[in-house]
């Protein structure tokens, strides 16, 4: 194929795919899916956070509305983060942005439960809802801030 002629069939092939992708379907952006509303995030951000350089760990300061709700029953929506290369785990992460966003924000230290559940929960890219009794752990070398204790899947949406 001569020169020009490898031009033409590259600029034929170029104008057919810009009229392909003309057809498609625009992606949207649905913030829904890759952020829980979950109006407990807003109280479980009240938490202050600060750094302690000398000792290495974060700690973490609970405002009274969320002492009172500690080892009390706790019902959250949120996204699955495993800590395990596993399909199915008991400990893993339930965070308020899904990390397989590319254009979220990623997640603040007051928006991550560590999840301690009754049995095996499967991973899924879906929002899932959880219920268990909260704890509230002051310090980073503890653990994340928050923790669902005896937690389980919960039936229906929040």
């Amino acid at each position: 194929m001569m020169n020009w002629e490898r031009r033409i069939a590259v600029a034929l092939v170029a104008a057919a795919s810009i009229g392909l992708m003309a057809q498609a379907p625009a992606l949207t952006y649905n913030p829904n899916h890759y952020q829980n509303n979950d109006p407990i995030w807003d109280v479980l951000n009240q938490a202050q956070v600060t750094a302690n350089a000398a000792r290495g760990e974060y700690l973490a300061t609970f405002p009274a509305a969320l002492r009172d709700r500690e080892n009390r029953p706790l019902r959250i929506a949120g996204f699955i983060l495993p800590l395990e290369p596993t399909s199915q785990s008991a400990h893993f992460m339930l965070v308020r942005r899904n990390t397989g966003c590319p254009f979220c924000p990623p997640n603040a230290p007051t928006e991550a439960l560590e999840v301690f559940s009754q049995k095996p929960v499967r991973y899924t890219g879906e929002e899932i809802v959880m219920t268990g009794r909260l704890k509230l752990v002051g310090a980073s070398s503890e653990g994340l801030f928050f923790q669902l204790k005896d937690a389980d899947v919960a039936t229906g949406r929040n």
